[in-house]
């Protein structure tokens, strides 16, 4: 690398005008689309509010991985064969990981706590190695890799424990190694690095990921019931929906330098972002489950109305949680919101809340909530623009 301190070279990658995701880390995405596939398919599967509960905690555990390792590699962009093997070992662990997904027995989740607990181990060595390597990180390193450590430790000593405190441990190895390893680092830490980032990016590229797999739900949804009249149109409504999600994400609102800027504003700021970056696990969750509501919907169509009450609470719920990922996203980067846009996100929640409620037949609840995307998205698109 070409970035040196005093003639010594640093790991960090502060250098370069501009970045872009690497062939690795687009593969690396990939990996991760068999994970949130799955997941998907646990939510189809149970519904329920424990379902709904189940699909968080997961998506949570599978989502930190992704944001673990994809920070790592925003901070210390090494292309030299080891990182590729490390990153590749990665990917493999995170498949085994989603090979225990769509089962819910002991064995599974004994499967699901080592495989987890081996892949932070992986990241401790990781932030270990880089920490004994380069002095200007090594404090910095050394927080996230006591975060992750004592995260594997927690994963695996929940082994003996029976379910529900097993995964009490889990949520709390989860809140944990994400405050020590990211916010507490950053505030604690002598010197934080400050690299020339690419995570925006890396954001976007995620959401993509998860918006195909709401895309998917839904041709599933019209394929089973036979591509009915009544579920081709919720099948569109859906696809609006994502639609719509992605032009106010990506057209809208996507800021590739947020990450830069806010580097550049100092510490205080980069402990701020953390609400920009878990945000972002709220509204990858939201896309997930919009997807499965409009593929049950879909469903409970073609079976004229039964269980349409449970599609319109995951549907609604789902839009609500991504208007408050979307709030938590700006209050972390401090983005302003105009009146008019303002008004007609809290036009999408109450739809969203009267979609959840009101127990409104699968074709009405769908197309109401499209309409309220294609809304947001018109007055986004008209808003005046910085210069």
């Amino acid at each position: 690398m070409d970035a040196r301190r005093g003639g010594r070279r640093s790991l960090i990658h502060g250098y370069g005008a501009a970045r872009r995701a690497s062939w690795l880390e687009l593969f690396f995405d990939l990996v991760f689309v068999v994970a949130v596939f799955r997941l998907g398919q646990r939510l189809v599967a149970d519904p329920s509010a424990h379902g709904v509960l189940v699909f968080a905690g997961l998506i949570s555990a599978i989502w930190w991985l992704w944001f673990s390792f994809s920070y790592f590699a925003d901070l210390f962009d090494d292309d030299r064969p080891p990182s590729r093997l490390v990153q590749l070992t990665a990917m493999l662990g995170v498949l085994a990981l989603s090979a225990t997904l769509p089962g819910g027995t002991a064995a599974d989740a004994d499967r699901f706590a080592v495989t987890y607990g081996l892949l932070l181990t992986l990241l401790t060595a990781m932030y270990a190695v880089v920490g004994w390597l380069d002095v200007e990180a090594r404090e910095f390193c050394w927080w996230n890799a006591a975060g992750f450590l004592l995260a594997a430790v927690l994963w695996f000593g929940s082994l003996p424990a029976p379910t529900p405190v097993r995964y009490a441990v889990w949520g709390f190895a989860l809140v944990l190694n994400a405050t020590i390893a990211g916010p507490l680092a950053y505030a604690l830490a002598r010197a934080a690095p400050t690299q020339t980032s690419h995570m925006p990016e890396r954001f976007g590229l995620f959401t993509i990921v998860v918006l195909g797999e709401a895309v998917l739900a839904v041709a599933n949804g019209i394929d089973a019931t036979g591509w009915r009249g009544v579920s081709v149109a919720i099948g569109i409504g859906g696809f609006i929906i994502a639609s719509g999600v992605w032009w106010v994400y990506f057209i809208a609102t996507f800021d590739s330098e947020a990450g830069n800027r806010v580097l550049r504003s100092g510490r205080r700021a980069v402990v701020r972002s953390y609400l920009y970056v878990y945000g972002h696990l709220l509204v990858s969750a939201a896309i997930v489950t919009a997807g499965v509501a409009v593929e049950l919907a879909a469903e409970a169509a073609d079976r004229h109305g039964t269980g349409h009450e449970v599609a319109g609470r995951l549907l609604g719920g789902s839009q609500l949680a991504m208007m408050a990922g979307c709030v938590i996203i700006y209050r972390g980067i401090n983005l302003s919101v105009s009146r008019p846009v303002a008004l007609a996100q809290a036009g999408l929640g109450l739809v969203a809340l009267v979609v959840a409620l009101a127990e409104l037949p699968p074709l009405v609840a769908v197309s109401l909530s499209a309409a309220a995307w294609v809304v947001l998205a018109v007055v986004e698109q008209l808003r005046p623009r910085a210069g």
